[in-house]
């Protein structure tokens, strides 16, 4: 699967619920503003590419190799977050 900021929101928000054990659809779904069938959709393809565990009852989990990218992403996301926040922009734009 072609890594893209869609696919990289996806795995931020995964990464991020995984104190919980597991993420839901429905809080991927609400987390991009995106309706529940366009999560599944995404959801199956990375499943299909390695990067997540998906069962009903239990949930998403990232696998091995989607926890890396993950833990990249969110560490490239927070450091530049820090600068933009650091360099005076706001909150919500940075």
């Amino acid at each position: 699967m072609k890594r893209n900021k869609r696919v990289e929101d996806y795995m931020k928000i995964i990464y991020r619920h995984r104190e919980k054990d597991f993420a839901r659809s429905v809080d991927i779904a609400r987390e991009l503003g995106v309706s529940k069938p366009t999560v599944s959709v995404a959801l199956k393809k990375m499943e299909a590419s390695g990067l997540i565990f998906f069962h009903q009852d239990m949930g998403i989990r990232l696998s091995q190799e989607g926890e890396r990218i993950a833990r990249e992403v969110t560490e490239r996301y927070n450091a530049l977050y820090g600068l933009l926040t650091d360099l005076g922009v706001d909150d919500e734009t940075a």
